[in-house]
């Protein structure tokens, strides 16, 4: 019989629908192949080391940003692509499959134990794992990130906010990490700069913290599969609130949500200590 191999990608949206609305699903459609191939960006390997034989990074053009539009693929060449990057003895020895990239489901409103349709593959529940990364030796009880993107602006924290918490904290004796990308996430002054650490290393971090602070965004979310507490802000609570606390919770991760785009590092260190107490 001749092995059967699927193709899953290439996943070229946000961070965070990639750890909700897609790696989970990929997962439970790998166990019906004997090779998997996943395309994604260069640095998220450690999300399908579980289960993928070949992953093959993908920078997507300028300008494509999510994957439910199908533009990473409108002009994608699979074949000549697979060609360029893996053995021709693989591809040459397998019938393949192809798993489109798309936002499976109507996340958030997919509870994590619900199956859904994925064109091609049937009524799928999506298979999460716990990241729990490796030791990174670093001592931090609290996590930053303090998210500085273009898009949605008035989601991010000021610089003088975040300088404020970290002066409370400090006060309090918690050392603090900032997380993230140096592109999209800024560095507080007087914690570790932790951005741009591959994402195992990242896990680590958040597996032994006590809590992770800041608004919503998708290192939170990896967060909440590495099992780490959360304060959160949101100032779309009617979606964000079901999302943190079950649709996307997995693993049941303690979280405190404050309602509100600005909340003062006063109420952020209280639902700290809050978290600290559970």
């Amino acid at each position: 019989m001749i092995p059967k191999g699927i193709i899953i990608g290439p996943w070229v949206g946000e961070f965070g629908w990639e750890l909700f609305s897609w790696q989970a699903y990929a997962r439970s459609v790998s166990r019906r192949y004997d090779t998997v191939v996943v395309i994604s960006r260069p640095g998220n390997e450690y999300l399908y080391s579980d289960f993928c034989d070949h992953y093959v990074p993908y920078s997507p053009p300028p300008g494509i940003s999510d994957s439910h539009t199908h533009s990473a693929v409108n002009s994608f060449d699979m074949q000549e692509f697979l060609k360029a990057t893996l053995p021709i003895e693989v591809l040459q020895s397998t019938s393949w499959s192809w798993m489109q990239p798309s936002k499976i489901g109507h996340p958030p409103y997919d509870h994590w134990r619900a199956p859904v349709a994925v064109t091609g593959f049937g009524d799928i529940v999506p298979e999460y794992k716990l990241y729990r990364g490796v030791t990174t030796g670093i001592n931090c009880q609290i996590v930053f990130h303090a998210r500085n993107r273009q898009i949605r602006k008035n989601d991010n924290w000021s610089i003088d906010s975040w300088s404020d918490l970290r002066k409370q904290i400090k006060d309090l004796g918690f050392n603090v990490a900032s997380i993230g990308t140096t592109a999209e996430s800024s560095h507080i002054p007087g914690t570790i700069d932790f951005r741009e650490k591959p994402l195992e290393e990242v896990c680590g971090l958040l597996r032994s913290a006590d809590v992770i602070v800041g608004p919503s965004s998708g290192p939170m979310h990896l967060a909440t599969l590495s099992g780490c507490p959360q304060v959160v802000w949101t100032g779309n609570p009617k979606q964000n609130y079901s999302r943190y606390k079950y649709t996307w919770n997995p693993f049941c991760t303690d979280v405190e949500i404050i309602e509100s785009d600005l909340p003062t590092p006063q109420d952020v260190v209280s639902r700290i200590l809050k978290i600290k107490t559970l």
